[in-house]
């Protein structure tokens, strides 16, 4: 669930950088106790999925300092 909900929070706003905080507030909205990087572990595990799908397309970027971002142009989950 929580993959879905960032795919769909990302994908929402192509080429808007979400930082990691912004992502966590998004994904998490029962005050559980999480760390940032929580947010790097779910972008490995969905980047993998997204890859057996199209392996040419890189679904979502880094944006060193920032955080994430959905490339335009990929699909988008509704």
């Amino acid at each position: 669930p929580a993959e879905f909900r960032l795919q769909k929070t990302l994908s929402a706003e192509p080429g808007k950088v979400f930082s990691r905080e912004a992502l966590l507030d998004k994904l998490y909205d029962d005050y559980r106790v999480v760390t940032d990087r929580t947010i790097d572990s779910h972008i490995k595990n969905l980047r993998r999925k997204l890859e057996q799908l199209d392996e040419q397309t890189s679904f979502i970027r880094t944006v060193y300092g920032m955080g994430y971002r959905w490339e335009a142009g990929s699909c988008e989950v509704v």
